[in-house]
């Protein structure tokens, strides 16, 4: 039920509230156990976050086996299952720790013994008789030879200290690739489709609504020939170079996903219609460079964009769904231009959000 007089943030949240209840009524109706993984799967069927999740999920067996349902959740929700990799990388860490205490209590001990030889050893030759040079000598050459030991000793404990810090770095390093893998398509290096819903929801999760940003969604049509498994590995070689072309083309301020259907996602900050199909025209030309191939023939690169902006759209899930309406008619008239978003209630006219500013 619609709240009186709400403002489109308020929507938006009764909206999540909504979808919310969906997700636990659906996996109730299907007896999946509401778990965090199978939440979050369900969650992006509901949503139609993932077209390509929703079909292959729309055809497993019914009731749903949970061997399945498992596959797909470590298919397109790897973050879940990186529990392991965090209980040994703690457990890394707690052993470096000990060791680095373990030396630094040892060259603490080493150099309180030291300090306390020095001073006995300073005193029995203060209390010399200066003409009695030969004592003098021998306790000089003791206390030369305390100072070599505890050279020694301070030189193996620095190179101990320096290999633990070295190590927890290490295991710090990984750590950090890890939470980076959960937001990155890995063939393409370009964010994934969680990476994409964080970056949509850090743009209407602040307190103004966002203003001047633009998400273009493009299909690579070229692609399609290469879904047969025997050109799986041509397939990730031209992933890998799509990834580095899309990289290079959108701006430090920009954003750049790999969503698999469609293939790519770009949000930017500009309304402009002249600066968008600007930004699609180079996407188009680098993409042709990355199925350049004088090895083997390749397909004609025909790539199709459909565009949104903020301005017709108050929620992410409004602006996603109009740059999809977008493609699909670019995808049908076979435009090479990019189509549009126009909301047709409003007479094709952008929503003026200077209403809406605090």
């Amino acid at each position: 039920m619609a709240i009186a007089n709400s403002s489109p943030k308020q929507l938006a949240e009764q909206n999540r509230k909504e979808l919310c209840y969906t997700v636990f009524a659906t996996l109730n109706r299907l007896e999946i156990y509401a778990s965090p993984v199978n939440y979050e799967l369900m969650y992006e069927i509901i949503s139609g976050n993932n077209p390509e999740l929703r079909e292959k999920f729309a055809r497993l067996a019914k009731p749903i086996p949970e061997e399945e349902l498992d596959a797909l959740a470590r298919a397109y929700l790897p973050h879940h299952f990186g529990k392991s990799l965090v209980d040994e990388s703690t457990n890394r860490i707690q052993s470096e720790l000990s060791t680095l205490k373990e030396s630094l209590q040892s060259g603490q001990s080493s150099l309180s013994s030291y300090s306390s030889l020095l001073g006995q050893a300073t005193g029995k030759i203060s209390s010399m008789d200066p003409r009695d040079t030969k004592s003098i000598q021998s306790h000089l050459q003791a206390i030369r030879q305390l100072t070599e030991v505890q050279q020694s000793k301070s030189t193996q404990m620095l190179e101990s200290v320096s290999t633990q810090i070295t190590a927890v770095a290490a295991i710090a390093s990984d750590v950090e690739e890890f939470e980076r893998t959960k937001f990155t398509h890995l063939a393409t290096n370009l964010a994934n489709r969680r990476g994409f819903n964080k970056k949509l929801a850090e743009l209407y999760g602040g307190e103004r609504y966002p203003e001047g940003a633009s998400l273009i969604l493009c299909n690579l049509l070229a692609l399609e020939p290469f879904e047969a498994k025997e050109l799986v590995k041509l397939k990730e070689a031209i992933l890998e170079r799509l990834g580095f072309v899309v990289s290079q083309i959108v701006q430090t301020t920009d954003f750049a996903a790999w969503l698999d259907r469609p293939q790519i996602g770009i949000l930017v900050w500009t309304s402009a219609e002249a600066e968008i199909q600007k930004v699609a025209d180079q996407l188009k030309k680098s993409c042709q460079s990355a199925f350049d191939s004088r090895q083997r023939r390749m397909p004609v690169v025909l790539a199709r964009f459909g565009c949104s902006t903020t301005f017709d759209a108050g929620t992410a899930s409004e602006l996603v769904g109009h740059a999809e309406k977008a493609l699909q008619t670019a995808t049908e008239s076979a435009s090479d231009k990019v189509v549009f978003f126009a909301d047709s209630e409003a007479g094709g006219a952008r929503k003026d959000w200077m209403l809406y500013r605090k």
